[in-house]
């Protein structure tokens, strides 16, 4: 539940007629679309007089972008995106690039230098640490691939408590890094500290994990949880072991506890108790409003996504990718089928929608799992978060869960989808925000673990 703004964008090289001062290299900056702030860098070279600029946007993790064709004149530089509409064009002198970035419509003041743009991150953890830390690698026998990680044991004499982070959405390291932040390497930290050990592990086929991300379903992710959950009970540090899994992570953690894996307990962070297509749809009703746009907006955005909904349904993923351009123009209106913008955000929105797991996500009901429950659960969302609002936590969770299960469940004020304080609570906000997890979090979720593991 973290894809964010920009497309990918195609290549071609272009001719530079002229060279005056060395232009090459790389370049940062940061462009700002109302509240958002989105870094970009670019990465110029040249080649007999041909000019190439390769992409970065750090805040979605997206690099290597290659853009269709550079010119620089000796003063100034053009660099342009033409399946997206993009262009950027800037003065050169000395060490900036000062200038505008177009883009459907848009035209937004943006300036590079060569100076990297640093974000603060003032609870990332840095050396020496109190305990001990160890990489790690574990089987999932079933699917045949072996996963890699890191276990953290604190100080002093075991066993301890125990848990195994899962990551939501998207292809994800051990850290859940997103926008310069490393949510799962603080979480770690904050618990090991408080003695408590924690395995978190790369998503199979990222980072340094084995297997195939983009073929995998929500089953495969808690097929992987399992497997780690097991790894970690048998070792001899550990005592009571438990899931902490945030938002995805924490379907996953429902979907262990009511399976038959028989977690001692766990934390669901911003995990969704209702099916896939509901929540769904309630993150997008309620991002159109907190963007300030109109009834109408979300019910033209609604329709299109619907449909690409039923196609993705219907057809796999290699048909979709095979037949996007005749399936992207049934989607849009036809005055909109020459805009080119909106003709490649529809082909990235039906491709993100047929990867196995979006659609095995929307399918998903917990009902059957969250009735099965009988360990201790602590589900936590926060009171502005869009994502994963509590509407879809709280009541369906308390109306859900086996009677057996102790339940516990708190609605954090001003908290948004990362568990950070924020203002509006949109994705625009996660990068900005200097907060990585917000102190109440952490200190609520070492204490309930301890509580529950004694």
């Amino acid at each position: 539940m973290k894809r964010l703004l920009l497309p990918l964008l195609a290549i071609t090289l272009a001719f530079a007629p002229a060279r005056g001062q060395d232009i090459t290299g790389d370049w940062y900056g940061t462009l700002e679309i109302g509240p958002q702030k989105l870094a970009l860098v670019f990465h110029i070279s040249e080649n007999e007089g041909r000019y190439a600029t390769v992409m970065d946007s750090p805040d979605q993790h997206a690099e290597g972008l290659e853009t269709s064709s550079t010119v620089f004149d000796g003063t100034t530089l053009t660099v342009r995106a033409a399946a997206l509409g993009m262009t950027y064009e800037g003065a050169f002198a000395a060490d900036t690039l000062k200038g505008t970035f177009r883009q459907g419509g848009l035209a937004l003041p943006l300036t590079f230098t060569r100076h990297k743009v640093e974000r603060a991150r003032p609870q990332s953890p840095r050396p020496p640490f109190p305990y001990t830390a160890k990489e790690v690698a574990f089987d999932n026998s079933a699917a045949g691939i072996t996963l890699a990680g890191t276990l953290t044991l604190p100080a002093g004499e075991g066993p301890f408590p125990a848990v195994v982070l899962v990551t939501g959405s998207g292809a994800q390291n051990r850290d859940e890094e997103l926008l310069g932040h490393k949510p799962f390497l603080v979480l770690a930290d904050w618990l090991t500290r408080n003695g408590i050990a924690v395995l978190r592990y790369d998503d199979r086929g990222t980072a340094a994990s084995e297997g195939d991300y983009a073929s995998a379903t929500l089953q495969d992710f808690a097929s992987d949880a399992a497997s780690a959950l097991r790894w970690l009970a048998a070792r001899p540090e550990t005592a009571a072991t438990g899931i902490i899994g945030h938002s995805e992570g924490g379907i996953i953690a429902y979907m262990l506890a009511g399976g038959g894996e028989a977690p001692d307990f766990i934390v669901s962070m911003a995990g969704p108790a209702v099916k896939g297509t509901e929540f769904m749809r309630e993150q997008r009703r309620l991002i159109t409003e907190r963007m300030g746009l109109p009834e109408s907006a979300f019910r033209q955005n609604e329709q299109m996504v619907e449909y690409m909904i039923e196609v993705t349904d219907r057809y796999p993923y290699d048909y979709v990718e095979t037949h996007l351009d005749s399936l992207a123009a049934t989607v849009l209106p036809a005055f909109m089928r020459n805009d080119t913008l909106a003709v490649n955000q529809i082909k990235t929105g039906l491709l993100q929608s047929a990867v196995p797991e979006m659609v095995s996500l929307r399918r998903y009901d917990p009902a059957a799992d969250l009735a099965r429950i009988t360990c201790p659960v602590l589900a936590l969302v926060g009171e502005k978060d869009v994502q994963v609002p509590p509407s879809v936590v709280e009541l369906p969770l308390r109306e859900g869960i086996n009677p057996a299960a102790d339940l516990t469940v708190k609605v954090y004020p001003d908290l948004n989808h990362l568990f950070q304080h924020a203002g509006t609570g949109l994705p625009a906000e996660y990068g900005e925000i200097e907060e990585t997890l917000s102190p109440e979090v952490l200190a609520d979720i070492a204490a309930w673990i301890k509580q529950v593991a004694e």
